[in-house]
């Protein structure tokens, strides 16, 4: 019997460490980027952007990322009624350095993009981007997106805040 409850309790503690180390892996983001859409028989058209990420961190080198945006030509729109809105799910490669990380970005994406530019709906999401860390836990974020070959491409600038820091 006291094997048992040792060997519980040991089982416990690690899981409570596990979850620990976890929650350290989390983080989340937001930025404002400048939104091209790509425009049948048209001129391309840039649109203001909105987009959140959360992400999580699953080895120093490798980690899954989820980002929702929205974007429109109207800074009163951009949320209540957008020409553009995205969710992707990428898989995130990168490497740091002491204090500045660059990455890599590719997954899927789902798109709604106002009819009267294309019909794209969804697609390939692939992407590169920097982050430059003021301290343990924030990051400030720079990354660019391609959506379904162009359909629509984001340049984003926002922060990064990671739960328990990034070491």
């Amino acid at each position: 019997m006291r094997k048992l409850l040792s060997c519980l309790v040991l089982s416990l503690g690690l899981l409570a460490g596990t979850a620990h180390a976890d929650a350290a892996k989390l983080y989340f983001g937001a930025g404002f980027s400048d939104g091209s859409v790509e425009v049948v028989n048209g001129n391309d058209r840039s649109l203001g952007t909105l987009s959140a990420t959360l992400g999580l961190q699953l080895l120093d080198f490798i980690g899954v990322e989820f980002e929702v945006g929205s974007g429109s030509d109207q800074s009163s729109s951009v949320l209540s009624e957008p020409l553009v809105s995205y969710q992707a799910v990428m898989l995130r490669l990168g490497y740091r350095w002491d204090r500045a990380g660059v990455y890599v970005l590719a997954g899927q994406a789902r798109l709604d993009i106002d009819s009267e530019f294309n019909n794209s709906d969804a697609g390939n999401a692939f992407g590169i981007g920097i982050n430059l860390f003021g301290n343990e836990k924030t990051a400030l974020n720079f990354h660019v997106l391609d959506f379904d070959d162009g359909a629509f491409t984001t340049a984003t600038i926002g922060f990064q805040y990671y739960f328990g820091g990034f070491r």
